[in-house]
């Protein structure tokens, strides 16, 4: 996937800008408050139908006005041209067409423009709680399988629903039951889902991790649900039997103590945790490794790259390991990346594809000569 054009209308900082993109790296500089992250969290919201630093829409309309819209133009790798574009106002709420089409359902959306990002918060992941271990899964499955989406939209409603009979007085248990099946049915493909998926970024991760590091570390990714499956075929069975359990127990806490909500991701260094034995290198080559399988997995899942997004990371990251993260990916795509020191690039070594260069100042981007 390669986007070629990027409008943008009352987005953050931007009133009226258009930018044409190239296939390979696009590096986008300038000083702190210009305007820069805003253009990768754009391509992050015109994939994923939200932003990586609010969840509220109202925030990313500039001041003043009362929508946003953004729309790429897009090439994929059968030379098909494609166009998306979303709008919001507080008025009309989201709307999103593809090649002019309006799209009524999100979920058929997402993963049409597959996308990966590494900003500096996706540096606390390894040492964060287990809900940013499941957000980063969620995202990435949600934009290789519409099964996963689906699932994972009714088990939300799902749960929405039980914690809220949870907290009644008196509970209805016919209902009550009609949504533990519902919590079942959606949460155990969830769960088996995430396993497939943990046991393929295991393998890559492992691969990634000693081509960066260059150590004979072994790193290794566990899924842990949050109650026992004896049987990886009787996850459902498994699952009611919990929810039993545990009903005392959730009508007093008044929510649902187990499901996917509250399953984790172990990440291990030589079969201790990272979290604990780690050190702050360890964690930060173990980040990078997980974001590179994440885009391998995507790559092969979708048949199509990925568009990278590194957010302002090369204050976080010497050279030796940006150079192994690039020279570590077999077949890169479109890459976008912030900076406020484009002079950096010219310390890596054989940096993949052609370079191009944009200065924002002040919401508005320029392409320049190469520096």
């Amino acid at each position: 996937m390669v986007l070629n054009k990027l409008q943008l209308t009352n987005f953050r900082n931007y009133h009226e800008q258009k930018i044409v993109f190239h296939s390979g790296t696009n590096i986008l500089y300038g000083n702190n408050g210009e305007g820069k992250t805003n253009i990768l969290e754009s391509l992050y919201y015109l994939a994923l139908t939200k932003s990586f630093r609010t969840n509220n829409d109202q925030n990313l309309i500039l001041n003043n006005e009362s929508f946003f819209r953004i729309q790429g133009d897009f090439t994929n790798e059968q030379g098909r041209k494609m166009v998306s574009a979303i709008a919001f106002s507080v008025s009309e709420g989201k709307r999103i067409h593809l090649n002019n089409q309006k799209i009524s359902k999100f979920s058929d959306y997402i993963g049409s423009i597959p996308v990966v990002l590494l900003a500096p918060s996706d540096l606390d992941v390894t040492l964060a709680g287990p809900q940013q271990r499941r957000r980063f899964l969620d995202i990435m499955l949600s934009q290789s399988s519409k099964v996963y989406l689906h699932h994972s939209l009714q088990y939300r409603r799902s749960l929405k629903q039980r914690n809220l009979l949870l907290q009644q007085n008196s509970i209805d248990h016919q209902l009550l039951q009609s949504w533990d099946e519902a919590l079942i049915q959606n949460g155990s493909i969830l769960i088996e889902k995430r396993i497939e998926a943990v046991e393929k970024l295991d393998e890559l991760i492992k691969q990634y991790y000693q081509q960066m590091s260059g150590s004979s570390d072994k790193v290794k990714l566990v899924y842990q649900c949050s109650f026992p499956i004896k049987a990886p075929e009787k996850i459902s069975e498994h699952y009611q039997s919990a929810l039993q359990q545990n009903l005392e127990k959730d009508r007093l806490n008044q929510a649902t103590s187990i499901g996917p909500h509250r399953d984790e991701i172990l990440f291990l260094i030589n079969g201790k945790p990272l979290k604990a034995v780690g050190s702050q290198g360890e964690h930060k080559t173990f980040v990078i490794s997980l974001k590179m399988a994440e885009y391998h997995y995507l790559q092969s899942m979708n048949k199509s790259l990925p568009l990278l997004l590194f957010d302002d990371i090369f204050g976080e990251l010497d050279s030796g390991r940006i150079n192994n993260m690039i020279h570590s990916l077999s077949e890169i795509g479109q890459v976008f990346i912030t900076t406020t020191s484009p002079n950096f690039f010219g310390k890596l070594e054989q940096w993949k594809g052609d370079t191009f260069f944009y200065q924002v100042q002040k919401g508005t981007v320029k392409e320049v000569e190469k520096i």
